[in-house]
């Protein structure tokens, strides 16, 4: 994996100012590529020029011959990329006849897989991939992102000039930008703890969105986005469940991705998705496995036991990483130094992604996404129902539901089923409500300005209308998974895994959302994916009972922190400081007052510590990042 960026001006006086800005960039993306960095410099016929760079973490060819930007023999098209192409020798294979290759890189073929079947290219690649090609034939820019955001994009456009880079926090230091928050960043995150696809905290930079093409041309000034991919756009029902094509499928998914010229590891939670990726490992791989799992002193948090397990069961050499309250602590400032973007979650990745780094792993494997497309959240079997719910709810007179609604409590499971009644929903699904972090009443409680926070709410609305109407024709529960995987999983987890792991130059690969498994996945009808009594039934099937009874039949925990003990002790005077302090630019968007009830509420157990954390977050992410733009 690697840092990719670019500048690309069209009319370039000053190169000097370029050369050092794209310096900047590269400089602050230097944890995501310590190997090497390199520099080109193109001119176009109308004055343009292009400022491309990269910052190398080897993975495959480790060689000079792999290092980037890279360029085809005419040096017409040149490449700079943040990517894993799996089947990079399959498709060598069937280009080796019209091209000469000089290395053993997966770079050098995606290269020349664009110039022989140009954007047709994307329908080929399976795999992990954010990249930039420079194509001096049509004087364009030609930028592309995986199927389901697993890689990083960011774009700016001003001035005549267009900016890209894998981080949103490299275009910032471009120096170039002026930092002014856009205060829709500002709504998502506090609605759900993150930032939706395509958005960013600061105004006039842009997410390319995951299954997404750019292209910029150089010689007008205009950009074309479009989308090249959807998960369930060809499907053919099954109508039955086909076990042993989802259990080749994860074979061969897991098999590709151990591709690897460095050390490859995993990260064993001890639950069933990371359990069925690291003995699927264990069959393939030619040593014992690697793996790392999190320990805690707080049982109700500690899957250690499970990791450890498993462990045994495939043979892997294991570590248990243990993280007290203290480490958690000492760890704070270095992790949230590297949240690219304000993040609720995040921090439990950093902290085993520095323990896989000191055990000398540059890979890991890791179990996301199989939530997911497994249905094992408990969001597959509420909202279903809750939409059923719905349709009643629609019909009930107001004033029969705002009473029911005042006769509910103030806690937070309460106060959703309240804004339900009142069809307040943070969107135009219920999804949007049981994901929400604040819900529409203390959302409007935080903003100051109250007719900014309803044009927010209104643009909210609408950009989730649009998004229900696209996957309406999917059942209940493929409904939830497509939401799921694109709203949860690629608005936070895969955001939260990229930077908290490339923060240690590790690189982090996802074999239960190969676009090919999620594809077929797509193709099983909603209902079959779910079992009375048995989580992930249609994973669990298809490992074929390399999973012990014990780990498959416990009630699943989630991979998080004990914070709701930890921010009431050692936690808390840190926190607390930061929560209660002014911040240059901040209290002039949200209110303080609010702040410090969110405080309160958590203290006096009527909420829970996502909220103030949340805020905390944001704070700090502020003070490091926005302060300056306001002093």
């Amino acid at each position: 994996m690697c840092g990719i960026a670019g500048i690309l001006s069209l009319d370039s006086h000053d190169s000097g100012k370029y050369r050092s800005a794209l310096s900047r960039m590269l400089d602050s993306m230097k944890h995501r590529g310590p190997d090497h960095r390199d520099t080109k410099e193109f001119s176009g016929p109308n004055g343009a020029r292009l400022f491309l760079g990269h910052q190398r973490l080897s993975i495959i060819d480790l060689s000079e011959r792999g290092h980037q930007p890279m360029g085809n023999e005419s040096g017409s098209i040149w490449i700079s990329t943040n990517s894993e192409i799996y089947n990079f020798r399959d498709l060598r294979d069937q280009l080796k006849s019209r091209f000469n290759f000089n290395s053993q890189s997966d770079t050098e073929v995606l290269l020349k897989s664009y110039e022989h079947w140009g954007v047709d290219c994307l329908e080929k690649l399976r795999g992990m991939f954010a990249f930039s090609i420079w194509d001096s034939r049509r004087q364009s820019l030609f930028l592309a992102r995986d199927r389901l955001g697993i890689k990083p994009l960011y774009y700016y456009q001003a001035n005549g000039i267009f900016m890209f880079a894998s981080e949103f926090r490299a275009l910032l230091a471009s120096g170039l930008i002026q930092a002014e928050v856009d205060p829709y960043g500002i709504f998502q995150y506090l609605s759900f703890g993150r930032l939706g696809a395509g958005a960013s905290m600061v105004d006039g930079i842009k997410e390319l969105p995951p299954a997404h093409f750019l292209t910029f041309d150089s010689q007008t000034g205009e950009i074309n986005l479009k989308e090249y991919w959807r998960p369930f756009s060809n499907a053919s029902p099954f109508e039955e469940a086909p076990i042993d094509q989802i259990r080749e499928k994860i074979e061969e998914s897991v098999r590709l991705r151990l591709i690897s010229d460095v050390p490859i590891g995993s990260f064993l939670s001890g639950g069933i998705d990371s359990s069925v990726v690291t003995a699927n490992m264990a069959r393939f791989h030619s040593q014992p496995v690697k793996s790392l799992s999190v320990e805690f002193a707080e049982e109700e948090y500690d899957e250690s036991e499970h990791s450890s397990l498993i462990a045994r069961q495939i043979g892997s050499d294991h570590r248990r990483v243990k993280v007290s309250e203290a480490d958690l602590l000492n760890a704070l400032p270095a992790a949230l130094s590297a949240m690219d973007q304000p993040s609720i979650d995040g921090i439990n990745t950093y902290i085993i992604s520095k323990a896989a780094r000191e055990e000398g792993l540059t890979v890991v494997m890791s179990g996301l996404g199989g939530d997911e497309l497994f249905a094992g959240y408990d969001s597959f079997r509420v909202l279903p129902r809750l939409e059923k719910w719905n349709r009643y709810l629609e019909k009930t007179p107001k004033w029969i539901a705002n009473s029911l609604a005042r006769l509910l409590s103030s806690s937070d499971r309460d106060v959703k089923l309240a804004h339900l009644l009142q069809q307040r929903k943070n969107g135009c699904h219920s999804y949007f409500l049981f994901r929400a972090l604040f819900c529409e009443s203390d959302l409007g409680d935080l903003f100051i300005d109250k007719k900014i926070f309803k044009k927010l709410l209104n643009k909210q609305l609408d950009n989730t209308f649009n998004l229900i109407n696209k996957i309406k024709e999917l059942d209940p529960e493929n409904q939830v998974s497509y939401l799921e995987l694109s709203q949860y999983m690629g608005n936070m987890l895969l955001r939260d895994a990229d930077a908290m792991s490339m923060a240690h130059s590790l690189e982090i690969r996802v074999p239960l959302i190969d676009h090919e498994l999620v594809e077929l996945m797509f193709q099983v009808p909603g209902k079959k994916k779910l079992s009375p009594g048995s989580p992930k039934p249609l994973l669990i099937n298809a490992s074929g009972g390399k999973l012990p009874r014990s780990l498959t039949q416990r009630k699943k925990m989630g991979f998080t922190f004990p914070f709701e003990k930890w921010m009431r002790n050692e936690l808390r005077s840190e926190i607390e400081e930061v929560l209660l302090s002014p911040l240059n630019g901040f209290e002039e968007r949200i209110s303080s007052q609010a702040v410090q009830k969110t405080w309160q509420r958590y203290l006096d157990g009527k909420t829970s510590w996502s909220r103030p954390w949340s805020l905390y977050v944001l704070k700090k992410w502020w003070d490091l990042n926005i302060s300056s733009a306001y002093s």
